[in-house]
Order: C-alpha cells, then structure tokens, then sequence
C-alpha cells in the first residue's frame, strides 16, 4: 500500500459469488458521519462494469452484487439505497484510482494487508451491496482483527452458494426478513433475523425493536449496539424494525401482495 492516507481500499475485484459477473468491493476508512450506523467501517460492493450504479439498477446489472433480491428496482421493490449518492461517489473515485488495491483475487496477494484497515473498528459489510456476492474467504479475513460487525443478506435462501460461503455469512449476517413466514423459515435454517415489519405486526418472543429506530428511541447507533452480527457473538436474539423511510409505501404494497 501507499504511504499516503487513504480513505478507501479496494479489497475484492473478481467475480460474483452470485453470478460469476465481475464486481469490485471497497472498503471506506476514513470517519463515518452516518448518524445511523456510527463511525464503522463502510463496505461497498459494486458492479465492476463501468457504469454508474444508477444505470446498473435500472438494466439490471446491480443482479452481481444483489442476486435475486425482491427490492431491486427492476423488481419494482422497495430498496431504500440512494444509489445517485455513496454508490455512485465511491464508484467514480474508484474509477479514477483513488483508492489502493489491497487483495488480487487472481493472484491471493494482500489478503492479510486488508483486514489491518478493520483492526479494532466495526465494519459494516454491505453498505451498498449483498456480502453474499464476495467469497466467503474474503470476509473471513478483512474481519479477523475488527471489533465487530453489521451485516444483512436478502441470499439466505439461496440454493446455489457453497456451505462455506452459506456458513460464512450466517456467522456474520443477519437473514433479512420481510414478513413472518421469512422469519420462521430463517429460524428454521439456523440464522439470526433481522425482520421488517408492519407496524400492526406483533414481536416474536425472540425479538426487540432496532434500537436505532424510531419505535425504540434511537437509543443506540448501530456502532455502540453491535446486535446485527449474525453468530459472530454469543447473542441470540433477532432484530425488527418497522418500515420506514421513502420507500416504505412500496413496502406495504408489496406485502399487500403477499411478497
């Protein structure tokens, strides 16, 4: 690496675990000012095709780095990622070799050299992007010195990944859910879930409210709370939040539609 401070690495260019199409997955290091999340470490994983992450959406490219998800936009869902913003910004930058390579899928270089940039600091893997789509020993290794980490995939269910990329991301994600059969099917597969409801929608025994919502005061940022790290803790429990945001009325619409 470079002498010079950096604010971003990229940490995998290769091909998807989701469709073998190239993505590239980049590290930001510099200080968060994400009132949600905290000061973590943001991952974002992005087609690696040359277009914006805008256009990707709407020809349905963004299938790299998201595989089958219901809330694409080409699926008329209900993603709440401003793509015109932190997407697009770190992709341009990236674009233009502002960032230093840290790993070569290719070749196996530099895999230790990634996980200093998370020693000690919470990571957020997927601040744009499923982690589902990188391998398995990618995530292993940029998140063996961190605090900890937030991670949420929507590719639970999916049949085609290996039990090592399945066992990696059910250690550090959260099975996104997004109605009560989801969550009893994700419960009944081992994972930990972080579910998104209604707000007529009771708790399960084994939940709490996000306490970055609304509904629970925004008592805590996701940095100082730390729940949504699948099973890399001793915890158990599981995470709702009651949708909100711009796209919460396509939410509704889409379990109006039994989605």
């Amino acid at each position: 690496m470079k002498n010079k401070k950096q604010n971003g690495y990229v940490i995998y260019k290769g091909p998807s675990m989701l469709n073998e199409e190239p993505i590239v997955a980049i590290a930001i290091t510099k200080k968060s000012t994400n009132r949600k999340t905290g000061d973590m470490v943001q991952v974002y994983i992005l087609p690696d095709n040359g277009e914006k992450p805008t256009a990707n959406q709407q020809t349905g490219a963004d299938e790299s780095i998201c595989g089958d998800c219901k809330h694409r936009p080409i699926n008329n869902g209900a993603c709440y990622v401003v793509t015109a913003q932190g997407p697009t910004m770190v992709y341009k930058s990236y674009l233009k070799g502002n960032y230093d390579v840290v790993t070569d899928s290719r070749q196996g270089l530099g895999l230790y050299e990634a996980s200093k940039l998370c020693k000690g600091r919470m990571v957020r893997l997927g601040a744009y992007g499923d982690p589902a789509a990188l391998p398995g020993s990618i995530i292993e290794v940029l998140l063996m010195g961190a605090k900890g980490v937030t991670g949420y995939t929507h590719q639970w269910k999916n049949q085609t990944l290996s039990n090592h990329q399945k066992h990696v991301l059910k250690r550090f994600c959260m099975a996104s859910t997004d109605n009560q059969a989801e969550y009893l099917q994700a419960k009944a597969a081992g994972w930990r879930s972080f579910r998104v409801r209604l707000e007529s929608d009771e708790l399960n025994q084994n939940e709490v409210k996000c306490p970055a919502s609304s509904e629970a005061g925004k008592k805590l940022n996701c940095l100082m709370c730390g729940a949504c790290n699948g099973l890399f803790t001793k915890r158990r429990g599981d995470i709702a939040i009651i949708s909100h945001g711009f796209k919460a009325r396509r939410y509704h619409e889409q379990r109006g539609l039994n989605v």
